[in-house]
């Protein structure tokens, strides 16, 4: 399996990565890059540093899943090393960018579980405070970015605000478990939603559309959906992607969930 964490730089990735790495049974998928190397990081970890002659070598030998100029630097997905990591038996965490993340994905296909998470921050201004914090001197421009990669937010499995740090790690590590046991998701209210309503979206994600997030949290190790059970049903239904934005929000209780469990029972019918 192989974990994708996107967003805006400073929100926090490598932060939460780092974090998840401590909790053991994860390694670091390695991203070439040819900008310079910052104190807190070492060879491999998280990127292997080379020179842009040497990245360009990579790109005519056909060495790299995809590869992106982001800031005036190159940054890539090597094959090799990707096969080296997933032989190590071990969930592999990976930074990357958003136009990156879409050509990966395309280009390893079904070979590799991918899961991609966009990490984001709640405002702009909370971006600043966070990239004066740790001396970055090139703020202005990881600021013209910012829109462009909220844009993108929708076309990942998962939207995680990072507003604390170990909150955060903890809501990573409740995706992987429900992910690796290809948990459904419960509804707070137990009901399921409209036929009419369920149908709508079908039509809409079969003509192409992408649709706003699903609202959801975890509650006892479960994953539960605030809002958004038609647009859940539907992405059942056609096997189209729909994100799913995590919460802190929790319900008071579960409820009776028998009529939820009869429509996805239905779905799951019809799939086989």
């Amino acid at each position: 399996m192989l974990v994708i964490f996107s967003g805006g730089s400073g929100v926090g990735k490598n932060t939460v990565i780092a974090e998840l790495i401590k909790t053991g049974g994860f390694a670091i998928m390695p991203t070439y890059t040819t900008r310079d190397k910052r104190p807190t990081e070492s060879e491999g970890n998280p990127y292997c540093f080379l020179t842009e002659a040497e990245f360009k070598r990579k790109i005519e030998e056909n060495e790299l899943y995809e590869y992106e100029n982001v800031h005036g630097h190159y940054y890539g997905t090597s094959k090799l090393l990707l096969k080296k990591q997933l032989a190590l038996g071990k969930i592999l965490l990976k930074d990357i960018d958003v136009l990156g993340t879409q050509n990966l994905v395309k280009s390893v296909g079904k070979d590799v579980k991918i899961i991609t998470l966009f990490l984001k921050v709640d405002s702009k201004d909370v971006l600043v405070k966070r990239l004066m914090g740790r001396k970055e001197t090139e703020i202005e421009k990881r600021l013209e970015r910012y829109d462009m990669e909220m844009s993108f937010c929708d076309k990942y499995d998962y939207i995680i605000t990072n507003n604390d740090l170990f909150e955060t790690r903890d809501i990573v590590l409740e995706i992987i478990e429900a992910e690796r046991h290809g948990l459904l998701f419960g509804t707070v209210n137990g009901l399921a939603p409209d036929k009419a309503k369920v149908e709508n979206y079908v039509k809409r994600l079969q003509a192409g559309e992408t649709l706003s997030p699903i609202t959801t949290t975890f509650y006892c190790g479960r994953p539960f959906i605030l809002g958004g059970r038609a647009k859940y049903l539907a992405s059942l239904i056609t096997g189209k992607h729909v994100a799913k934005e995590i919460k802190n929000d929790f319900p008071i209780d579960v409820p009776d969930q028998k009529e939820w469990k009869k429509a996805l029972d239905t779905i799951i019918g019809k799939r086989k």
